[in-house]
């Protein structure tokens, strides 16, 4: 037996090397045919080296994810040595406002969780349902819509899939069976991500990009995203109830279930509650409040998560340095930034204009054809790439197209339906699909199959995606024409 472990080892070691070098191939085919393309194209040399350095970058982060911010950097330093990016326009292109909004919900959602607002407020809407196994799944499937929604699709699929695992154990599900059930939950937290623009980073990006307000996502996606996460869920009960045996559980069974229950509301939960409605509130009215002091639009849309951020210092006192470090990713803001600086040069250079006009000749004056073909690409790219790289990309060109003069309101909010609903559709659709597959994993309850995703995902993505366009559609003369 012991002449079988250096074999094992060389087959371990040979797979990894064949899987570098396919990397590696990949990598320079698409750099390369990108290169040869634009020649082709005749754009000019400053356009081709920006596309190129651009393309360069967004395939190694594909290819090699965790060294992300090592070609982000090299990619950023490549566009300013080549001149084809100057200093005061990085600065323009990395969407400041967007990181801070990003930084000061981060540090809020933080101290609400350490102070275990999150848990006392779950358990609040789960504990009349505990003896109701159906309705107790699908409400936690809406919950996590709703919460993806008011804090953010990560936060969200941790918190609540540890909920979810509890409960499942408490039913006496066995844990090769759960799988589906986290599947379905991550599938209504990525709908549910498109609700309010707190929930998806590409959510903020669209709102501070397209100058929507907090009151529009109310207005023409949070209904919408209820629906869609509504109808996954009633798709996906019959599947789970037979594959839980949920109609045979009659009540929790489990001694060793801690519910919800346990989380009572002290005085400890009244600030952390009064910070979540003073936040909440500062969002949902920050429009009116601008118009009536007459502010320029969305300030207050970025004041008060600021705001909200330094109260939650403030009243985390000593340790406010560990809240700021320990919960704002540094590691994505800073991928954020350099994504954004990168993907302006293609703006700077006239990259996107061209782009635009091509996709303008092909659906000419024809909204629906734009909202679709927009929408389209958002949702291929969004399955097979982190919807921020692929919304990222798109927003310069969809804000050439209104330069023209196009209607472009609806084809923001098929642009963000796109970029949430159709990261369902792979297991590397979205983050929270990553976290969710990493979490599992390491808690011993399986590995997600990439192909049985799909086999779900993929009808579910669709499903959602087109419904929810349609009503969009169904929608347009009642829009501001933008």
């Amino acid at each position: 037996m012991g002449d079988n472990v250096p074999n094992s080892n060389s087959m371990v070691c040979g797979e990894d090397m064949s899987k570098r070098v396919a990397s590696v191939i990949g990598y320079l085919m698409i750099v390369i045919c990108v290169l040869l393309l634009s020649t082709i194209l005749g754009l000019s040399f400053k356009q081709l080296v920006s596309l190129t350095i651009f393309i360069s970058f967004i395939a190694g982060s594909l290819f090699y994810w965790p060294f992300r911010n090592a070609f982000a950097l090299t990619g950023v330093a490549l566009l300013l040595i080549f001149n084809v990016l100057d200093i005061p326009h990085l600065m323009e292109f990395a969407q400041l406002d967007l990181v801070l909004f990003l930084i000061g919900m981060m540090t809020i959602i933080g101290y609400l969780e350490e102070k275990g607002f999150f848990e006392w407020f779950v358990g609040v809407l789960t504990k009349p349902f505990y003896n109701r196994p159906v309705v107790l799944i699908s409400i936690l499937l809406m919950l996590g819509a709703i919460m993806a929604a008011l804090v953010d699709e990560v936060t969200s699929i941790l918190f609540m899939m540890a909920i979810m695992l509890r409960v499942l154990d408490a039913y006496g599900v066995e844990r090769s069976k759960t799988l589906p059930f986290i599947m379905f939950l991550v599938f209504t937290t990525n709908i549910g991500s498109s609700m309010l623009p707190v929930g998806n980073p590409i959510g903020v990006m669209i709102a501070f990009r397209a100058g929507l307000t907090f009151v529009d996502f109310i207005r023409w996606v949070f209904l919408l995203g209820l629906f869609s996460a509504a109808l996954t869920t009633l798709v996906g009960l019959p599947y789970l109830s037979r594959i839980g045996m949920l109609a045979k559980v009659k009540t929790l069974h489990n001694s060793n279930y801690r519910g919800f229950e346990e989380v009572k509301f002290t005085r400890e939960l009244l600030v952390p509650l009064l910070v979540f409605i003073g936040v909440l509130a500062g969002l949902i009215m920050h429009h009116s409040v601008e118009e009536m002091l007459h502010l320029p639009k969305n300030l207050l849309l970025l004041a008060t998560p600021l705001i909200g951020a330094g109260v939650s210092l403030f009243l985390y006192r000593q340790k406010a340095r560990e809240l700021i470090e320990k919960k704002v990713d540094w590691w994505t803001l800073l991928y954020f930034v350099l994504l954004f600086s990168s993907v302006g040069t293609l703006k700077y250079t006239g990259v996107t204009d061209l782009i635009a006009d091509s996709l303008l000749q092909v659906v000419g004056d024809n909204l629906i054809y734009a909202i679709l073909l927009i929408g389209g690409v958002a949702g291929i790219l969004t399955a097979f790439m982190d919807n921020v790289l692929a919304v990222a990309t798109i927003i310069p060109i969809v804000q050439s197209m209104a330069a023209t003069g196009l209607q472009t309101y609806p084809i923001w909010w098929s642009m963000l339906i796109a970029g949430t609903y159709c990261g369902n559709a792979t297991i590397i659709g979205s983050t929270a699909n990553i976290v969710a597959a990493g979490f599992v994993e390491r808690r011993g309850y399986g590995s997600f199959s990439m192909v049985k995703w799909i086999l779900i995902g993929v009808p579910i993505s669709l499903l959602t995606f087109f419904v929810a366009l349609a009503l969009i559609c169904l929608q347009i003369p009642l829009m501001p024409k933008l």
